[in-house]
């Protein structure tokens, strides 16, 4: 299956500090309303497993402050960051598994599921996320979010995040993705939206010409935009898609 980011890449972008409980708190409280929905009363001692979900923040997140017990299923090399972010909120009791989601046979089915940021790094991401089932059991809850890289963020990212766009298939980032696979394994959808802010940041150098645009952008979206943005969330300006799905 055709993979448009590797397991160097990532190990690489979060290389640095992300082990740090204000930075995880900071990241992760953002999404509360959504981990209510998810988790809510009755979630502590049930399992929680994140597919690609390393560094671990999320994971470690949710543990501290729900009090399930989480497993990280990522590719990747390099266990130190994430037993790092499991550290730095205290969590003790967690495992680590080092495989590839694609091609790994599930030994156990988990109360919830997450994953965030994943299946658009795929070509053929109906599949990956198809993948997301084995980990179900019957009464557990699933939640997938991605970035929404369509309308006018596209424009704004091919003009100065070229790069990072490059590394994302575009064609996941539609409400129609998770309505079609909520249909094909008959799941119940407790919650699927566009939400979020505009996107205005980058991952690359900038030049004159794209450093004056990004400043613009986060001039006019931070101070006056993204309150609108919030409040009618679109395809066409809103940096994120979250679907919640209960599985019978």
């Amino acid at each position: 299956m055709n993979e448009l980011t590797s397991k160097g890449y990532w190990e690489n972008y979060y290389s640095n500090h992300y082990a740090e409980a204000s930075k995880i708190v900071s990241v992760c409280s953002y999404y509360d309303n959504y981990w209510d929905t998810l988790l809510g009363e009755g979630s502590k001692g049930k399992s929680l497993i994140e597919i690609g979900g390393y560094p671990g923040r999320y994971l470690a997140y949710l543990s501290h402050k729900y009090g399930v017990v989480p497993t990280c299923l990522d590719f990747n090399s390099d266990t130190s960051q994430i037993d790092g972010t499991f550290a730095a909120m205290g969590v003790k009791d967690y495992s680590i598994i080092q495989e590839d989601v694609l091609s790994y046979e599930p030994q156990e089915r988990y109360d919830y599921v997450i994953s965030n940021g994943f299946i658009e790094h795929f070509e053929d991401y109906d599949t990956v996320l198809d993948l997301h089932m084995q980990y179900l059991k019957s009464g557990s809850k699933l939640l997938v979010m991605i970035p929404n890289m369509k309308g006018y963020v596209k424009l704004y990212k091919s003009l100065v995040d070229k790069k990072n766009l490059k590394i994302h298939n575009l064609k996941s980032m539609s409400l129609k993705t998770f309505e079609s696979f909520a249909k094909r394994h008959n799941l119940e959808v407790l919650e699927l939206r566009y939400f979020g802010e505009f996107p205005h940041t980058v991952h690359q150098d900038l030049n004159t010409f794209q450093t004056f645009l990004y400043k613009i952008h986060r001039l006019l979206f931070k101070k006056w935009l993204n309150t609108f943005v919030v409040k009618y969330p679109s395809k066409y300006f809103s940096s994120g898609i979250i679907a919640i799905y209960k599985y019978s």
